[in-house]
């Protein structure tokens, strides 16, 4: 943690918005509940139409067992990922952030992020194509 940084900014110092994010979600499973660092079967969706509270109560419902999940947003039409929650599961960084987010990925397997009900997923949403 010795690396972040607050800094006050003027809001009006940006140049677009995107009020329709899409997110990708990565769930990973190694097999092995205590090693994320380990080849993982991944499956990737994309996400639409919510909002990043969203995306990460749905992700930790998929999430369950040995499974941990990451969440990136889209941008450049796909071209690119800035990571908001976790990192690349099959990574093997030695970089003391990414080390880090991988260690937080195992904790949330037990230790979920808290989201209060109205920024919950709605129930009944699902996933088209893969086999999660």
């Amino acid at each position: 943690m010795a690396d972040v940084q607050i800094t006050a900014v003027d809001e009006r110092s940006s140049s677009w918005e995107d009020d329709r994010p899409r997110f990708r979600v990565y769930v990973q499973d190694t097999g092995r509940p205590a090693d994320v660092r380990a080849s993982a079967t991944t499956w990737t969706y994309d996400v639409t139409g919510a909002d990043v509270l969203q995306v990460v109560d749905w992700a930790q419902r998929e999430a369950t067992g040995s499974r941990t999940y990451a969440i990136a947003l889209v941008v450049d039409e796909g071209r690119g990922l800035v990571w908001l929650v976790g990192a690349d599961a099959n990574s093997t960084s030695h970089v003391p952030a990414e080390v880090d987010a991988q260690r937080r990925m195992r904790a949330r397997r037990t230790t979920p992020v808290g989201i209060p009900a109205q920024d919950r997923m709605p129930t009944g949403v699902r996933a088209h194509g893969g086999d999660s």
